[in-house]
């Protein structure tokens, strides 16, 4: 009986290991509270139920003020109300009349009062005030995050701020054209590096590190393909939540997926690297170590669609028991699709465990 016991413990160690530690609560279609479709890439905690909402693909470059109450003792969302946009007056537009920075990345300050919003177009971090004005302070990006450095359409996604600690975090979506292949159809299997980039007050560079993600599907590609970090936010005690978002979309949307793994790291545990550092000789130990915090799929197919690519994260409320609460919202190009199959604007609850 020992033996059989400890074989199944050895078998069990790797489910122990990836085991869930953070529980989330069915998505809530943000149509319920009368908000338009939109293409919502990020979102930041402003104040107690005051939030800072950013779209990717709008005339201006500017964010969306939403109220989002939470029921303290079971987390979830009991209303959303949109109060205004706030944007620039005088945006640099393409010819469909949108803005070029490709808005993805958001984040408030409270020691400035002041909204950072991290532009894909652009590959530039820019200072809004309240009003949605730039202020025309702007991050100092290390030259290896230029735009002709990124894999296309994969550049700064992410952007959260650390009160705490003073710090600003970005990470690209793919891997640097310099650092390797990106993962897709072209490399299946491929596992993307990223390099975390840190920013203080000041808006100089801080320390960056490296993050290895996890190995995306290998066979099955659909029309539209994407494997990267979509967004991160910032703990009170330093550590950082990386959202990992692998969605794979069929041409004839059946079988369509979209994958969400938030994971744990702590940078203060990790080797700080260089903008010069080899990533494809970099050691597997220097990769900072990451923990699995929850794991899910929407999808389309027969029995329904709950399909949602989850881009932007934040702190939500704490609730009555201590436990702190984050908010995920998702892009759905704007209501894309048609009938049955037309995707929808979510706002998701994940509940963190007591110890977070």
């Amino acid at each position: 009986m020992k033996k059989i016991s400890i074989f199944f413990v050895i078998l069990c160690l790797p489910m122990i290991a990836a085991a869930q530690i953070a529980v989330d609560l069915k998505q809530q279609n943000l149509a319920t509270w009368a908000i338009g479709t939109a293409n919502f890439s990020g979102i930041t905690r402003v104040n107690n139920g005051l939030y800072a909402v950013v779209s990717d693909d709008e005339p201006q470059d500017g964010f969306f003020l939403f109220r989002i109450e939470q029921d303290r003792t079971s987390g979830e969302v009991m209303s959303v109300y949109m109060q205004s946009f706030r944007g620039n007056p005088d945006p640099k537009q393409d010819a469909r009349g949108m803005t070029v920075r490709d808005c993805e990345g958001i984040a408030y300050c409270p020691e400035t009062q002041t909204i950072f919003i991290s532009g894909e177009g652009d590959q530039a971090i820019l200072e809004y005030n309240m009003n949605g004005m730039p202020t025309g302070r702007a991050m100092a990006v290390p030259e290896i995050f230029g735009t002709k450095k990124i894999v296309g359409n994969a550049g700064f996604e992410s952007l959260a701020y650390s009160s705490e600690y003073q710090l600003f975090w970005t990470t690209t979506e793919s891997t640097l054209r310099a650092d390797g292949d990106p993962a897709g159809p072209q490399f299946p299997g491929v596992r993307n590096v990223l390099r975390l980039q840190s920013f203080g007050l000041d808006l100089q560079p801080r320390e960056q590190y490296a993050y290895r993600m996890d190995a995306g599907r290998t066979e099955g590609f659909g029309k539209w393909y994407a494997m990267g970090v979509s967004d991160i936010c910032a703990l009170p005690d330093g550590r950082l939540i990386v959202m990992e978002r692998e969605l794979n979309v069929k041409a004839n949307y059946m079988g369509s997926t979209s994958r969400i793994k938030l994971y744990l790291v702590d940078p203060a545990q990790g080797t700080p690297i260089a903008d010069d550092t080899n990533m494809a000789e970099l050691e597997e130990t220097k990769f900072l170590e990451k923990t699995l915090l929850l794991s899910f799929d929407t999808h389309i197919n027969l029995s329904g669609l709950n399909y949602a690519n989850y881009e932007g994260i934040c702190l939500g409320a704490r609730l009555n028991d201590g436990r702190q609460t984050l908010l995920l919202v998702n892009d759905s190009q704007a209501g894309a699709g048609k009938g049955r199959f037309r995707l929808k604007d979510y706002v998701k609850v994940v509940i963190l465990p007591e110890e977070l």
